[in-house]
């Protein structure tokens, strides 16, 4: 048996892509009519509801409370959080 010992810039590599796995599984979660907030940096940028998104979960359309619809890609950096569910399911 092999011991290896990780240092603390292989374990930040490894964090982030969970971090990534895990945005990936709520995108791809997302369904039309669901109540979703986006941040940066822990400020509330945009509030509305899931218009439509992509077959692979990447890119969202949101409509807002005035019938702005805007688009939003899992690269962009915002935090996402699911407000509320159009199902009735829990949120996440």
């Amino acid at each position: 048996m092999k011991l290896v010992r990780k240092n603390s810039s292989e374990t930040a590599v490894a964090a982030s892509g969970s971090i990534r796995g895990q945005r990936r599984t709520l995108w791809n979660s997302l369904g039309h009519g669901d109540e979703v907030s986006l941040a940066l940096r822990g400020l509330e940028h945009y509030r509305g509801i899931v218009d439509d998104r992509t077959a692979d979960g990447r890119t969202i359309w949101v409509v807002d409370s005035i019938g702005d619809r805007r688009l939003f890609h899992i690269d962009d950096d915002y935090e996402l959080t699911v407000a509320r569910q159009a199902d009735g399911a829990a949120n996440l």
